[in-house]
């Protein structure tokens, strides 16, 4: 019977090999392990990065929003109040802690002497009152779309007919050339 002698000069280094393998396989896996950290990390700072970014942006387009809504605000009372405020010229009541417009009026002065207060806008409507020169009248905001030229006496202005309020609130139509927003008298006009 014969015995097989094994070679040990064979075996050895493989198994020398085999160890330096094994502890290099076992170092590598500990510098991966500590590299997949470092990535974690590094992924973890880019998340809260983009995390707080969102945050900042939400934040300022609420501040936007805000600073919109101000100004839009702001904008809406003055408005109001540009409504509420009374212009040059209107009656004002003045109730405690707040003002009311109650009427816008423009006082015209009559120009001549004895002007006819119409009942139309024509010479051939029907007198409903004389006025006397400045004397005061509210001006109702009518006018006619046309200019008449009417003879005076002496001089023969073109005006349009104008609707006037007089002090008694009786309504007509006067000619445009003998009311004004200023006291003075119309020269060159003849009365009866």
């Amino acid at each position: 019977m014969a015995t097989k002698k094994t070679n040990n000069a064979r075996l050895v280094p493989f198994i020398i090999m085999s160890l330096l393998t094994l502890i290099f396989l076992i170092w590598a896996m500990q510098q991966c392990g500590t590299r997949d950290g470092d990535y974690a990390m590094i992924a973890e700072g880019k998340a809260r990065e983009t995390y707080l970014d969102s945050i900042r942006q939400v934040e300022q387009n609420d501040r936007i929003e805000a600073e919109i809504n101000a100004e839009a605000e702001a904008r809406a009372e003055a408005l109001l109040r540009a409504r509420t405020q009374p212009m040059p010229g209107d009656s004002v009541v003045r109730p405690p802690a707040s003002e009311v417009v109650i009427q816008k009026v423009t006082p015209l002065y009559s120009t001549i002497n004895g002007l006819n207060v119409r009942s139309g806008p024509s010479m051939k409507r029907g007198v409903i009152t004389r006025l006397k020169l400045y004397e005061e009248v509210i001006f109702t905001g009518e006018v006619t779309d046309s200019l008449y030229s009417i003879d005076l006496g002496e001089i023969t202005p073109t005006a349009p007919w104008v609707k006037i309020r007089v002090a008694d609130g009786k309504e007509g139509w006067v000619y445009g050339a003998g009311v004004s927003y200023y006291k003075y008298q119309l020269k060159g006009v003849i009365t009866d």
